[in-house]
């Protein structure tokens, strides 16, 4: 792991039974560790992609579907952010990797047709799409800085001078492949 961070690892854990955890425990799993980072961020990038998909049907439904889109992303952000630090140290690392970078942006998106549905925007489509691209890679950056000791919440918080000062050096590693 990464030399920038203080506190110790977490021990390996198995990844089916985390999800076991999370599943039958979710809020004493996941409540503490709610990643805001990650929800702001979220809210964000995504509730300005669907109000950009939307304006074809005017700026009052492209406010509307923005607004819905940043509700739902501060929830389902804070959600798999704590699910991923949850995951941080589960193995096998490519099984985990891949509930993480996909399996978690797949659900994400079903419960996000669900609500777009339900709250009639006109033009889901791209902002799925480019939500889910987003998720994808914005989830494996977020679970890959948290196995170095960045960007975690609750009884593990990192603080965000801390997560500015690793966060470059965590970048370098995760775009170049290159281990700390």
């Amino acid at each position: 792991m990464s030399s920038l961070r203080s506190e110790p690892s977490p021990r390996p854990d198995d990844l089916y039974g985390a999800l076991r955890d999370i599943t039958l425990r979710p809020f004493k799993t996941l409540k503490p560790p709610w990643s805001w980072k990650a929800a702001i961020l979220s809210a964000l990038l995504r509730g300005v992609t669907f109000y950009i998909s939307n304006l074809r049907s005017g700026p009052d439904r492209a406010a509307a579907a923005m607004i819905v889109e940043a509700f739902f992303a501060v929830f389902a952000s804070g959600l798999i952010g704590a699910v991923s630090q949850r995951l941080r140290s589960s193995r096998p690392v490519l099984a985990t990797a891949t509930v993480v970078c996909l399996g978690l942006p797949a659900l994400m998106v079903m419960a996000q047709l669900g609500v777009h549905h339900a709250a009639r925007t006109p033009h889901v489509g791209p902002g799925v799409l480019v939500s889910f691209c987003l998720a994808s890679v914005s989830t494996a950056f977020s679970w890959y800085a948290m196995r170095h000791g960045s960007l975690l919440g609750g009884a593990d918080s990192t603080t965000l001078a801390h997560d500015i000062v690793s966060l470059p050096a965590i970048t370098v590693s995760f775009v170049t492949f290159l281990e700390l």
